[in-house]
């Protein structure tokens, strides 16, 4: 290739190529200054440039800059002029490159370095926090927290609140404490004479001791209820149709399931819990029976409605002859009561009258009682002057004047009366 040709090719790739930035600290304004390079010395010198450049990569960081102090040399005749066409006759000092490559890789290690730290560092943060976080929990109110510590159950029992346990080697577990209710599954039981019963939707109202609490868990679980109340609800069931006829349980002894059996579920409770439940309620209701039973009870009471119908008609009209009764009572009463009041008004106008003739009677008795007294007090007063007057000589004295006025008596001697009489005034 002849030098002209030669020179053509540099000056083409020249104004194809962007021109190397100004390594100078002086900051002036000079024109870039363009490196130029033989094409066929940059052929012959490309594995030397491998091995340089591999040689960059080995050293470390902290004894090497961003920029490589080691100068970029090849036996490339260079130009470094300040005229506008290259000189080739002369060789200028090769410049400093950077090894970009070098730097980046170098850079690249200890940020992942750092990466890796900083995600080390803040999953250690972040599990502490979940730590903390796992350890403190919150009681709800109306529940009782319970612990269990590798599997056992703790004895500490704890109340609505916030909390501290020790994480990974204790549990907590929430129970209710506040009046709960429970609907039992369906229950099948067979009465005396062999007619198959089926109780559904029985509920009941339970609340829990938290001082029996502990010692329910450990002796049946935190399911407790199943074995305390709802198996035992069951087996009273069972017990209760065993003894009973299909019509006792379903019609006649119905309204004393509920107080047998809830009874026998409180002694079951206080026997095996030792009290630690309370049954607060108790519902049952009536049982399915088989369709056919079904049907004759409806039957019977269809009659029983036609006996009520019947029966309520009896009572209507008893009802109505017993107020037609009431109200000829009534006014049989009515005149009764005005007789009685008549004969009363009688009674008391003839006891009226009677106290008037009393009163008459009295004024008469005193009266006629005043004429006597007068009378008496007359005569008395006359007997005294009788006695006062009749004197012995006195008498004497009017009988002669008597006797004087009759020339002729007669007598038979001293024994007759006259002759006796005459003897004793006389004297004689």
């Amino acid at each position: 290739m002849s030098q002209e040709s030669l020179r053509g090719e540099i000056d083409k790739e020249v104004e194809h190529s962007e021109p190397y930035p100004s390594r100078s600290k002086s900051g002036s304004s000079e024109e870039s200054k363009v490196e130029l390079t033989s094409i066929s010395t940059l052929e012959s010198t490309e594995e030397e440039v491998d091995e340089k450049s591999n040689k960059y990569k080995e050293r470390e960081l902290d004894t090497v800059s961003i920029f490589s102090d080691r100068p970029f040399t090849s036996d490339i005749p260079t130009a470094y002029s300040e005229y506008t066409s290259p000189r080739f006759d002369e060789k200028q000092q090769p410049l400093t490159m950077p090894d970009i490559e070098c730097l980046q890789n170098r850079l690249g290690g200890n940020i992942s370095i750092c990466k890796f730290c900083s995600g080390i560092l803040l999953v250690v943060i972040v599990g502490i926090f979940s730590i903390i976080l796992s350890s403190v929990h919150k009681i709800e109110e109306g529940n009782v927290g319970v612990y269990y510590k590798y599997g056992a159950i703790m004895d500490t029992v704890t109340y609505p609140g916030v909390h501290y346990m020790t994480p990974f080697a204790v549990d907590v577990f929430e129970m209710q404490i506040r009046p709960q209710t429970d609907t039992l599954n369906p229950m099948r039981s067979v009465t005396k004479d062999g007619i198959q019963n089926t109780f559904k939707d029985v509920q009941v109202i339970t609340r829990i001791r938290v001082d029996k609490l502990v010692h329910m868990i450990k002796n049946y679980g935190r399911e407790f209820k199943h074995a305390l109340v709802f198996d035992r609800i069951k087996e009273e069931l069972r017990i209760f149709c065993a003894n009973s006829t299909v019509d006792e349980v379903y019609n006649t002894k119905f309204l004393a399931i509920v107080a047998q059996v809830k009874q026998n579920v409180i002694d079951s409770i206080t026997r095996l819990g030792d009290g630690g439940l309370e049954v607060l309620n108790l519902v049952i209701p009536k049982p399915e029976i088989p369709d056919d039973i079904a049907h004759n009870y409806k039957q019977v009471k269809v009659q029983w409605t036609e006996q009520l119908v019947a029966t309520q008609q009896q009572k209507t009209e008893r009802i109505k002859k017993e107020t037609e009764l009431i109200k000829a009572v009534a006014d049989a009463e009515r005149q009764k009561a005005v007789l009685e009041i008549t004969i009363q008004e009688r009674i008391i106008e003839k006891e009226g009258a009677k106290n008037v003739s009393l009163i008459n009677n009295e004024i008469k008795k005193a009266a006629e009682n005043n004429e006597a007294d007068i009378a008496k007090y007359k005569l008395t007063k006359e007997a005294e002057a009788n006695d006062a007057l009749y004197t012995d000589k006195y008498i004497k004295l009017n009988l002669a004047k008597s006797l004087s006025n009759n020339t002729k008596f007669y007598f038979s001697g001293q024994q007759s009366e006259l002759g006796g009489l005459f003897n004793k005034i006389l004297g004689t």
